[in-house]
């Protein structure tokens, strides 16, 4: 990038001696808002005018809206994130690409993720389906980088895959939340006998936030409450008393994706419950 000329014009200046230096502080502008528009801000040589690649505040542009297509693809609508990987940048793609899963193994959650080698190999941040990646290594959160990843690869979704391996359907539309296309049984009809209850979501590591149904199978004369798991607190009332009531509630997991559950009085029935879905953390 050009130099950048502090208080230049000056007032008290021939307008001849000034004529190099604003030429400059053009330039300079002129390299930024370049820079900008091809989402390389940030990976200029030390000294010129840049957003730090490393310690400067993650950016999460545009997130993609993403699309089940079949058993083993979907759809990655447009979107643009900030990848901290070899290179600190704005990654983008400008039309709908198909991403195949491959092979993967049954029931197990596929993690999506920016493929940090193949996008040095493309030199360019402008990516195609290529420069994409799936894997069954779960994703680590990153302080430094905020977001999560998995070495130099930047998690950006997650799929579910059932016992005959293939994608389950899910419905997205651009914002924080994922929908299943069937609800996933999460805790069969169950007598919770007045005890706090560990239930494990169906929802991937980065979660902590899952949209739960529940469904009263036998009443007994109380409602149902939840907390995150490891806490002491009296819960959150999330359901009716009678049988046949259903609803959703949304509720929030400790990491390891388990809230507790119980009914307010011992032998007071039965409920199931089912995720319904699951909702994006920060950084993504």
């Amino acid at each position: 990038m050009a130099t950048w000329n502090t208080d230049y014009p000056a007032v008290g200046n021939q307008i001849t001696a000034d004529i190099a230096d604003i030429e400059e502080n053009f330039q300079e502008l002129h390299d930024v808002i370049t820079a900008i528009t091809n989402g390389t801000l940030g990976t200029t040589t030390a000294g010129d005018f840049r957003v730090d690649a490393v310690t400067s505040p993650a950016i999460l542009l545009d997130r993609a809206r993403f699309e089940w297509k079949d058993a083993d693809e979907i759809y990655i609508h447009a979107g643009a994130y900030h990848h901290v990987g070899t290179v600190s940048q704005v990654v983008y793609w400008n039309s709908k690409l198909t991403s195949d899963i491959g092979s993967p193994d049954a029931s197990d959650w596929y993690y999506l993720y920016l493929d940090d080698s193949a996008i040095v190999t493309a030199d360019t941040n402008l990516l195609t389906a290529t420069e994409f990646v799936w894997a069954n290594t779960e994703p680590a959160w990153s302080e430094t980088k905020h977001g999560w990843y998995n070495g130099e690869d930047k998690c950006i979704f997650a799929v579910l895959t059932d016992g005959s391996s293939n994608i389950l359907q899910f419905w997205h539309d651009g914002g924080d939340i994922v929908i299943y296309d069937i609800e996933v049984t999460t805790l069969s009809a169950t007598d919770l006998n007045g005890a706090w209850t560990d239930i494990t979501c169906t929802i991937p590591k980065f979660s902590i936030k899952p949209l739960m149904t529940y469904a009263i199978n036998t009443a007994g004369g109380a409602a149902y409450e939840w907390r995150v798991n490891g806490s002491t607190s009296a819960g959150n009332t999330f359901s009716g008393i009678s049988a046949g009531d259903s609803g959703q509630f949304v509720c929030m997991t400790d990491s390891s994706q388990k809230f507790e559950a119980k009914d307010q009085i011992s032998g007071a029935g039965t409920i199931a419950l089912y995720t319904a879905g699951w909702y994006f953390p920060t950084g993504m």
